[in-house]
This record gives structure tokens, sequence and C-alpha cells, in this order.
């Protein structure tokens, strides 16, 4: 069988980075049906500086047939092992994930361009979107034109998730070879046929922020938009944050809030206990200013909540297939008229809602055939 090598900074047991953590994880878990995959990740999560508990650093573990994961420690976080590594894989499939990380991503590509790698992918992940390009906006467009200069990516295929996205990447890199490569999300279940309590026994709508607390993923707005809000509801907050400045911000407001609006922050949660958390929530919220994918939103659809999101994801037309309500992401109002069309809502009418959510992830995973097309792409 061949072997795909695959870098990524954060894996499972890992949950702190978010969406694309799982969707690694779903990815190896599909290509290990065909191929040897081999992960190399760190041995922390996101922000933690504990390891692992009960997981050996620095060696190869199996965690399913053909599927292996090398949990670096900082003393083997190195050049030598990275330059190591794609020379053993030089006839290989390289699979990067991102474009900034040192050790997971600047030093695999630059050796897989010495090595003369032919079968080296960088799964952009939404990097070269202008909202996340404008968190640290100058370290990043240096090494863009390092990168263009050096031409680090000439004998790279670069993956977009979208036609969207690919756009984006040709508007940086353009000349490059492209490719679009769906991200591989939660299996759809039948969520919405289990017994659901529209808003909760005291008839309070009940709201979800799932993401960082950061200012791409824009949760001030939403406070903002509570702020003006007469109806009273529950919302809950959870994502963590590494942008000390703008969490505290986030927290002094989220304190400010009025006494009608009941609020909850969880600072991050497993991704198994998600499930949980979506199943007392009524509507998922994230104004974010951009997403590639939004794996929080697609989780949402899954779990049957319909979604009040910003205009710039891949998720357009929602709002007629009753999966959900788009909005300008720096609007306030706009975004709490959003908010309060579903408070107005009785049980029978948000049902229509919750099967149409549900009904859109059904209809992902019919439209795309994942295993044809990665292994078209790296067979």
């Amino acid at each position: 069988m061949k072997t795909i090598l695959i870098f990524a900074d954060w894996y499972t047991p890992g949950y702190k980075a978010g969406g694309p953590v799982q969707s690694v994880y779903n990815l190896a878990q599909l290509l290990s049906k065909y191929f040897i995959v081999r992960v190399v990740t760190t041995n922390k999560d996101l922000n933690s500086s504990e390891p692992y508990p009960d997981i050996e650093p620095n060696a190869w573990i199996m965690l399913d047939k053909n599927h292996f994961v090398q949990y670096l420690n900082q003393d083997k976080l190195n050049r030598h092992f990275i330059k190591q590594l794609i020379n053993e894989n030089r006839d290989n499939v390289i699979l990067i994930n991102g474009l900034f990380s040192f050790y997971f991503s600047v030093l695999p590509v630059f050796y897989s361009l010495l090595f003369k790698n032919s079968r080296t992918f960088i799964a952009v992940r939404g990097m070269l979107h202008k909202s996340a390009l404008s968190v640290k906006p100058l370290k990043k467009q240096i090494f863009i034109a390092f990168a263009r200069g050096f031409g680090l990516y000439k004998h790279a295929v670069l993956l977009s998730t979208n036609d969207q996205e690919s756009i984006e990447i040709a508007r940086i890199f353009g000349g490059m070879k492209i490719n679009i490569a769906p991200n591989i999300p939660l299996l759809p279940k039948n969520y919405f046929l289990q017994d659901f309590n529209f808003k909760g026994s005291d008839k309070m709508i009940r709201l979800l922020f799932l993401g960082r607390i950061s200012p791409e993923k824009n949760p001030l707005v939403l406070l903002e938009a509570l702020n003006k809000m007469r109806s009273p509801c529950h919302v809950t907050f959870c994502g963590s944050s590494n942008n000390p400045e703008y969490f505290s911000k986030f927290m002094e407001k989220l304190g400010q809030l009025p006494q009608h609006i009941k609020y909850k922050y969880i600072p991050d949660i497993p991704h198994a206990e998600i499930g949980s958390l979506l199943s007392a929530t009524d509507v998922m919220v994230m104004p974010s200013l951009g997403e590639n994918f939004g794996h929080a939103i697609f989780e949402s659809f899954v779990h049957s909540v319909p979604v009040i999101i910003g205009n710039n994801t891949p998720w357009t037309g929602i709002e007629v297939k009753f999966a959900g309500i788009e909005v300008n992401p720096s609007d306030s109002e706009l975004l709490l008229l959003a908010v309060e069309k579903f408070v107005a809502m009785d049980e029978v009418s948000y049902n229509l809602w919750r099967e149409g959510a549900f009904n859109l992830s059904k209809a992902y995973f019919e439209e795309n055939n994942f295993d044809e097309i990665y292994l078209k792409l790296f067979s």
C-alpha cells in the first residue's frame, strides 16, 4: 500500500484547535481504507502546557488499521527530524495542513521542494481568506512575498475546499496548481427525529455561539445585538481564545448584558461533547467574518439546529432551505432581527427549520463522493 504522510499542528485527542482537528481525523479515517496513513503532530493541545496523558511521544502509535500517529515533544520538533521525515518519504504523498506553521507547514514544504517530491499537497484551510489574513497581517504578508519569490509551492498542489477558496488562492498564488478537495465533516444521523423541547422548559430561546473568541469569529457583534434584545433568552458562548486583549473585551461586554439575557461561558469542550451541547440549543449563532467551511455550522446542521451566520461562508441560500439565516456579520441590527424571527416562532414552524438544517447536511454527503474524490487526488 502507498503511504500518505500528514503534517498537522494538532490532532486527536486534541480538540481546542476546533473543526480542523476533526476534519483531518475524518480524512485520515477515510484514507486508511486505501493507504497507510502516518500523521505527525505535537503531543500537546492548543494553548496547553501539559502533554497528552498516557501517550508515548516520538513513536509511531497505531490508532486504527493503517492509521498511525507520532506525537512529537519539544525536543523532537526540530529541522533535522522534519528533514529526515521528508527524505524518508520522498516517494510518498506528503499532505501539509495550513501555510504558516514553521514546523508543520514551512519546513515540510521546503524540504519537499529540496528533495523534489512531486506528490506534495498543501491544504490551505481558509488561511488566505481576507478575515484570516487580517490577523497578524504583516507577518503573513512577509511570508507570502517570500513564498512567491522563492517559488516555495512551485512543485506542490494547493488544495481548496470550494470554488470561492480556489479564487482566493489564485489571487495570491496565481499560476500554482489548485485542486478542490472538500472537507469531510461529521457524518449525519437522524437527529431531527429525536424528541426536542423547543425553547426548553422556561420557553426562552436558547442560543449558542460555538467558535474561538477572536476578531475573525466576531462574537462581540452578537453581544451588541443581545444588548438591544427585549425578549428574554439563554445564550452560551463556547470557545477558547489566544487573543488576551480581545478576550478581555469580550468578557467585559458579556458581563454587561441585561438581566433578562441569561448567559454562560464555556472555555472549550472535547469534540465528543459538542453533540450534547447542540441538543440543548435552538439556534446556533456564528456571525464570523468569513469561513472556508465552518465545522461548527455544519455540525449544527447535522444535529438539526438552524443557524444564523455571516454571509461570507460557503453555506449560501440556506434560508430558502429552512436551514438558517445569513446576515451581514457587521450589522448587529440585522443579527437581532434574525434572532427575533426564531423567538417569534411556535414549535410547529420551528420543526420545519430543524428538518431543513438536517436535510442540508444530508445533501452535502449525497452530493460528494469523498472516497472517489480523494482516491483520484492521491492515487
